[in-house]
């Protein structure tokens, strides 16, 4: 890497550095301290612009098309105020990142990770698919991507192909699917947006039946000779990392209900300061640690990229009620509950095939159906969405966690992405949203 490239990336490292303290503090003291908010905005608008060379070619897609909404929207041109609101209303997004990726390189330093790590490399191959669907699932609840290094890492050098791509598909599936109860998830932060704090708590609780429809749901169609026996190897593989999974969780939703924060505020909270005590307790690690943060901090690109400009697209489109005033063009009245609670999961999963973000189907789903718009109660159209997001990810040659997999595992993306994964994410969106109508009826 030469001189100059080394230069723009601790450029880079500094901007989003910044701004993830100037995310902390608008947290912190919201309006009183506008001035500083407003100075880390312009921070991380020059991190974004410094960031663009580093993009792929589709991300350049995705944000052409994000900008050609963004102008449909516009009634007028924004005034500078109205930049620095949107850019307000983005900024928390940056701060999330980064804490994951402070939260990843501290669980993969941690003796309960790698003895985990160990005892799914010791299960059978009748069992080590479910193990890694279940261990993916609680990991991913709290790690996100950061789950994927840590299984990779636990499949024997010498597997087959079939046997690295089922703990591949195995991954991505209990991964995308934690996203219905977990607060950690840019999901949550993304749905809490259009609802309110309450009806979002509310939604992952139902997540939480969800998660385990869809676990007992798919271990027998994947395994056909699924076993109880299996399960209970699966979930002792998890036993050295479980209470500390639940501390996490359980801080952050004190925090959360405490100070009235929202789930994504009270994450980039809780998880750095959680962080610090395993460092206390684990000084030998902190080199590691901090090194590993700041190369996942300068190897940001893609995904804060376009983050940020749905968000931005998604204020705008927000504050001007374009969402309503298209739908009003095709029907008037109260949308019906099943319609929302249907086509939100659906529609995501769909739209992800052919390379459109769920940040992108999701802000403008929720954007339709929110706000009375349709007759449906907030926190099962808030659970829709969280089914939808895992459901578009999870066979989404686009998204970053199909394509990590596809590295780590080293099995070829297309494989993931038209594998059995395929069928189960529809099945997934499409049986979700007909449950949450179901349960929308009797509400």
């Amino acid at each position: 890497m030469g001189y100059p490239i080394r230069l723009i990336d601790s450029v880079r490292l500094v901007l989003l550095s910044g701004s993830w303290i100037c995310a902390i503090a608008q947290i912190l003291f919201e309006e009183r301290a506008i001035s500083f908010i407003n100075f880390g905005v312009i921070l991380y608008i020059i991190f974004i612009l410094m960031t663009l060379p580093k993009l792929r070619p589709s991300t350049f897609l995705i944000l052409l098309f994000l900008s050609f909404i963004g102008w449909l929207f516009m009634e007028k041109i924004p005034s500078l105020g109205d930049w620095m609101a949107s850019g307000r209303y983005a900024l928390i997004f940056c701060a999330l990142i980064p804490t994951m990726a402070l939260v990843r390189a501290t669980a993969l330093i941690m003796p309960s990770v790698n003895q985990t790590q160990k005892q799914l490399a010791n299960l059978p191959p009748n069992t080590s698919a479910s193990g890694f669907q279940l261990a993916a699932h609680f990991f991913g609840g709290v790690l996100n991507l950061g789950v994927v290094p840590i299984l990779s890492a636990a499949v024997p050098e010498n597997s087959s192909f079939e046997t690295r791509r089922a703990a591949a598909e195995a991954t991505l599936r209990g991964m995308v699917t934690a996203a219905t109860w977990s607060p950690f998830f840019i999901a949550f932060a993304i749905g809490q947006k259009f609802t309110g704090n309450l009806d979002s708590w509310i939604a992952i609780s139902i997540g939480v039946f969800t998660a385990i429809i869809f676990t007992f749901g798919t271990l027998p169609y994947i395994n056909k000779s699924f076993k109880n026996l299996q399960i209970k190897a699966s979930i002792w593989c998890l036993k050295p990392v479980l209470f500390r999974l639940m501390i996490a969780l359980v801080s952050v939703l004190i925090v959360a209900f405490l100070f009235d924060y929202t789930a994504l505020s009270a994450v980039i909270l809780v998880m750095p300061g959680l962080v610090l005590l395993q460092l206390i307790r684990n000084s030998k690690g902190f080199k590691v640690v901090v090194a590993s943060t700041k190369n996942s901090m300068v190897n940001i690109s893609d995904d804060i990229v376009i983050i940020s400009m749905a968000m931005v697209v998604a204020f705008f489109a927000t504050e001007a009620g374009v969402f309503s005033e298209v739908v009003s063009t095709f029907y008037s009245g109260i949308i019906p509950g099943w319609v929302a609670l249907i086509f939100t999961p659906t529609i995501m999963m769909l739209a992800s095939i052919i390379g459109i973000h769920p940040v992108i189907s999701s802000t403008a789903l929720l954007g339709i159906f929110s706000g009375g718009a349709a007759d449906v109660h907030p926190a099962l159209l808030m659970q829709s969405h969280l089914i939808g997001w895992g459901a578009g990810t999870l066979p989404s040659f686009a998204s970053l966690a199909l394509i990590t997999c596809s590295r780590l595992f080293v099995i070829p993306v297309y494989k993931l992405t038209f594998g059995i994964n395929l069928w189960i994410s529809f099945g997934y969106a499409l049986i979700g949203g007909i449950l949450l109508s179901l349960v929308n009826i009797f509400i």
